[in-house]
């Protein structure tokens, strides 16, 4: 078992996992990538479970299950699994997958390590195989690169009702930096812009709901994020047809970066224009995407209130909690966040504004206005570009 690496171990939320001593894999300068080691576990993403573990336990709670099974496709150490088995009430069976037999012999130790041999059982296949033969309550995709291949067998695997969480660590192509391996692997082209990260999750959530309806299936967004150069989203999947879902939910992007006019319109919304609105060849288009909400309101309020309870109990990062506090707070506000920095370049301002103080003098002035999880410059506002400016000094 031991031969492969050295192990370590670490302790996440109520999990203590063995994993391979990354320092062993460092090159000269001191850098490791966790894809160097024979077994995969990356601790930067220890953020990102925390919040899966909360995502989990309020989806039970709103759902009204009282027990779900789980399905980790490629479970690595299997520490996003385990946390969920241990940190979760709730979940009565998980399936922990990985073709990489190092992995999953490593996982199974640490299932045992963890007390949960009776709930959790270890896979050793490739991912297709997997969901193509095992259904479950929550099926979580969390692979290195796209989870574009995934999607398909992973929507044909969760029950109706059920949770698919996919995490895309692929961000060139979705910020608008390759936009043709965007097209390639999601069917969509991406526009470079400082929304970008937003954009990302529009594509993502684009490409299951296009996905989800070659099977008749409808998606609805659960919780949508970008963290430590990731993006992760959480739809509920639905095994049913609903007429003009398509047309009402997916859309393109409009955006001229002479001016940072941007817009966000449905295929539905194009379809009853009586003209062109965007005549002028200073205009991008970006799309298709996701057009409609990237939260469920009530989910929002209950994963900031579920991690601020749970942070100190389960040792969770406290970058968690202000972002689900951040996302609380901008859930309701205008898509298509603008930033500071981009504003005063395009406009040659003296002075780049603290995005606050923007906040505040536009909400002020009755314009809905907020923050953004997105970008630490970045701002919401149903105010136009016109009316930031006034409010600039």
């Amino acid at each position: 078992m031991r031969d492969f690496c050295t192990l370590t171990e670490s302790r996440e939320g109520r999990a203590v996992i063995r994993h391979c001593d990354l320092s062993a894999y460092a090159d000269t300068r001191g850098y490791v990538d966790p894809i160097w080691a024979p077994v995969f576990y990356n601790p930067r993403m220890k953020c990102s479970r925390d919040l899966s573990t909360v995502i989990l336990s309020v989806y039970l709670e709103l759902s009204g299950k009282s027990e779900v099974s789980v399905i980790d496709a490629m479970c690595g150490t299997g520490v996003r699994g385990i946390r969920y088995a241990l940190e979760v009430p709730g979940v009565s069976r998980v399936i922990l997958n990985d073709i990489n037999p190092k992995a999953a012999a490593l996982t199974r130790e640490n299932v045992s390590l963890n007390g949960i041999t009776d709930i959790a059982s270890i896979s050793n296949m490739e991912a297709h195989a997997l969901l193509s033969s095992t259904k479950a309550d929550v099926i979580d995709i969390d692979p290195f690169g796209t989870p574009a291949p995934f999607i398909h067998p992973a929507l044909k695997a969760v029950k109706h009702g059920g949770l698919l969480c996919v995490t895309a660590t692929d961000l060139p192509p979705l910020l608008g930096i390759y936009p043709s391996a965007c097209m390639r692997k999601y069917f969509s082209f991406s526009i470079e812009t400082e929304f970008s990260r937003e954009q990302g999750v529009r594509i993502l959530l684009y490409f299951i709901a296009r996905e989800a309806a070659k099977l008749g299936r409808i998606i609805k967004p659960f919780y949508s994020y970008y963290l430590d150069h990731h993006i992760r989203v959480c739809v509920i999947v639905e095994r049913k047809e609903k007429k003009g879902f398509l047309e009402e939910n997916i859309g393109f992007i409009f955006y001229n970066p002479r001016t940072l006019e941007r817009q966000l319109m449905s295929i539905r919304g194009m379809l009853h224009l009586r003209e062109k609105p965007f005549s002028s060849n200073t205009w991008k288009v970006g799309g298709p995407v996701w057009t409609s909400e990237l939260w469920d309101r009530e989910a929002t309020r209950k994963i900031r209130s579920e991690y601020s309870m749970r942070q100190s109990n389960y040792i969770l990062c406290k970058r968690g909690l202000r972002l689900a506090e951040r996302i609380e707070s901008e859930r309701d506000m205008p898509p298509l966040y603008y930033t500071t920095e981009k504003i005063a370049s395009t406009y040659k301002l003296d002075v780049e504004q603290s995005p606050q103080t923007l906040v505040e003098k536009l909400a002020s002035k009755g314009y809905p206005s907020s923050l953004t999880h997105f970008y630490p410059k970045g701002f919401r506002t149903a105010a136009g570009i016109g009316v930031v400016l006034e409010n600039w000094h």
